[in-house]
């Protein structure tokens, strides 16, 4: 699913939002040249109605942002907090490295979760990072579905 964010006055033509499913984990993919106050809102909203529909089991691809506002970190905060309330994650998935040191250089990486790929993300739900019906179909021609990950002999 992808989804055109707009606002009453100007279409945000430039943020894509892209939903898929990995068993009862949402993913979301999301694309944007930048996320300020009212991005922030909009995007919230649609991430709590998500957040709620999974139970709190999100994960959130960020490779595509390329600057945020405090407004996009308040709700990712927020988001964090709603889905732990549930019994779930918001996984947070290609922060990138700069923003990641800025987390980190003011402690908020404690609240949230920064994974570096979709494995590691996957990890955290103990759920493999392949649909159900891949993963067995990878295991039963016996194709190595990690990076590093070794035929059987």
């Amino acid at each position: 699913m992808i989804a055109q964010l707009e606002r009453p006055d100007t279409t945000l033509s430039d943020t894509m939002f892209t939903l898929s499913r990995v068993g009862d984990i949402a993913v979301v993919s999301l694309t944007c040249p930048a996320i300020r106050e009212h991005q922030a809102h909009v995007l919230g909203r649609y991430l709590q109605e998500l957040c709620d529909d999974v139970t709190g089991r999100v994960v959130l691809e960020v490779t595509g942002v390329a600057q945020f506002s405090c407004a996009w970190i308040n709700t990712l905060l927020s988001l964090t907090h709603r889905c732990r309330a549930m019994g779930g994650n918001l996984v947070i998935l290609g922060m990138p490295a700069q923003d990641e040191r800025m987390l980190r250089s003011t402690g908020l990486d404690k609240h949230l979760y920064l994974r570096p790929s979709r494995s590691a993300a996957f990890a955290e739900f103990g759920t493999p990072s392949l649909a159900p019906w891949r993963l067995a179909l990878a295991r039963l021609l016996d194709i190595p579905v990690e990076p590093g990950q070794r035929r059987a002999a």
